[in-house]
């Protein structure tokens, strides 16, 4: 039996893609996509992120197209939160028989909380949702029996059923992406218009201790290269994509893997923009290969370098020392490879003192551009575990995006340190040596590039400015009795029940 389902990206509305940094097609829903239309589904995808529709028009678009399902999903994990409750009970209230199915990191951990405090979802998918979801939505049309479904939380009756997790997935290559439900026109990353999000590989062999990605997706695992090329020349010649950001935790964990992909990739000469993250670690690694990367067309490496001080990379479980992190910014300028490097706020008692030595040790570093974020405590993490609720000043969900501060700190109040991570920014992006580079720089791709990079990101930090005072409000310290979502059960009982309060 066939199904009218509907993919839905909810408005997140981060200020960075309102401001300029763009919009990136919702990969997750994309790659649900691909299945449901091969298992004999009508499949329509909206992205209510990026078209900014009204409720009423995103209830006619759903009635429109008579849907049965709808499934959410969302990147933004837990400041995407709230707007999915809001969007789920708007579409409850309008269509209460359609079955509304709920997926991505969020929901994985937080299912109970979520299942006891929003009885607008009927279902959770956890963890990787393309076979889940194929499996689900025909049982619902044969009316089979749900419990025999691998990876999902339903509802029977009153009680709320835990069933045994999917294994993850161990052919990439059996799920294809969707691209011809996207409107391609629409969406833009560093002013490139025409941008695709694109998956290689999943998970990543490092265990940081903020980061819960490499718990969600689990084994570290990849597409094959000649896969993936196949996308990507499908991307370019099919719907004139320019620009690919990949959405890997760890793009280049296998050397070899990715030399072989890189060759593939110049082989197949498709005159793309590629953007990676990879570890300093793997850079360096990679000194050797950084010629076929840049032939390849990769434009930016993203690299959470995280904190300039050796005992903190230690203590977070990182493999990039400092003297690692600047060698790879080294090789990168050496083969005009854009650096953008992500350090982390709240990972040691910010100070005065500290916003000094970050500020120094950035000034040493000398990436091309800086990307400041704030520990962002998300309770399935080690970070998250080892954070007391006592210390949180931030109670609105939405503003846990890395990006505002959520954390206390003892020695600087929220002003003085958002003006030193500012000020931090601005001072490294209009040192001598970036703006002599940025005028006099010898490889054009790096020059355009570079430029359109700092525009965006100065559009960007005036909107951050213009929110903290105007539209960010902290509590006190000892407000918060319990961080978000910690009520999910640290441990599950798989094929377990437990009844709604």
């Amino acid at each position: 039996m066939s199904a009218n389902i509907i993919l839905l990206n909810p408005a997140r509305h981060f200020i960075a893609n309102e401001w300029g940094l763009g919009y990136l097609t919702p990969l997750g829903l994309i790659l649900l996509g691909g299945p449901l239309i091969d298992a004999g589904h009508f499949v329509k995808l909206i992205d209510q992120d990026l078209n900014h529709w009204s409720y009423e028009k995103l209830m006619q678009e759903i009635a429109g197209f008579q849907a049965d399902y709808v499934l959410l999903g969302h990147s933004g994990s837990t400041a995407s939160h709230p707007v999915v409750v809001q969007t789920v009970q708007v579409i409850q209230k309008a269509f209460p028989n359609i079955c509304i199915i709920y997926g991505g990191v969020y929901p994985s951990y937080a299912f109970e909380e979520i299942m006891n405090q929003t009885p607008e979802i009927d279902v959770i998918v956890r963890g990787e949702g393309e076979q889940t979801i194929v499996d689900l939505i025909g049982a619902l049309e044969n009316k089979s029996d749900l419990s025999k479904v691998d990876g999902i939380i339903w509802r029977r009756n009153r009680d709320v059923v835990i069933n045994r997790p999917r294994a993850p997935i161990q052919n990439l290559d059996l799920y294809r992406p969707a691209w011809e439900l996207v409107d391609w026109s629409q969406y833009q990353m560093f002013g490139f218009d025409h941008a695709a999000g694109l998956q290689f590989s999943r998970g990543c062999t490092l265990t940081c201790s903020y980061c819960g990605q490499w718990m969600f997706w689990k084994k570290w695992r990849h597409r094959s290269p000649q896969n993936l090329v196949e996308q990507m020349t499908l991307l370019a010649n099919n719907y004139g994509i320019k620009l690919i950001w990949f959405a890997d935790e760890n793009f280049a964990a296998d050397r070899e893997t990715a030399k072989q992909l890189l060759e593939q990739i110049i082989e197949a000469d498709l005159g793309l923009s590629l953007n990676l993250n990879m570890t300093a670690a793997d850079v360096v690694r990679d000194a050797d290969l950084l010629h076929l990367y840049k032939k390849a067309g990769v434009d930016y490496i993203v690299m959470g370098v995280e904190s300039l001080k050796d005992n903190v990379i230690v203590d977070i479980r990182k493999n990039n020392p400092f003297a690692i992190s600047k060698e790879a910014v080294r090789l990168l300028r050496e083969n005009n490879i854009i650096s953008l490097t992500n350090i982390i706020y709240g990972l040691e008692e910010e100070s005065s003192k500290t916003l000094l030595e970050k500020f120094k040790g950035m000034l040493e570093l000398d990436s091309d551009i800086l990307n400041a974020m704030y520990l962002t405590p998300h309770f399935w993490t080690s970070d998250g575990k080892a954070t007391k609720a006592n210390q949180i000043i931030q109670a609105d969900l939405t503003k846990w995006s890395y990006r505002n501060q959520v954390i206390g700190t003892k020695k600087l109040n929220p002003f003085f340190l958002f003006l030193g991570v500012k000020l931090t920014e601005a001072l490294f992006h209009l040192r001598p040596k970036a703006l002599k580079r940025l005028a006099f720089g010898k490889d054009k791709r790096y020059l355009k590039i570079m430029r359109s990079s700092i525009l965006t990101g100065i559009r960007v930090v005036l909107a951050e400015i213009w929110e903290f005072f105007f539209q960010t409000k902290f509590i006190k310290a000892g407000s918060m009795q319990s961080i978000p979502g910690t009520s999910s059960r640290s441990s599950v009982v798989e094929k377990s029940i437990f009844t709604l309060s």
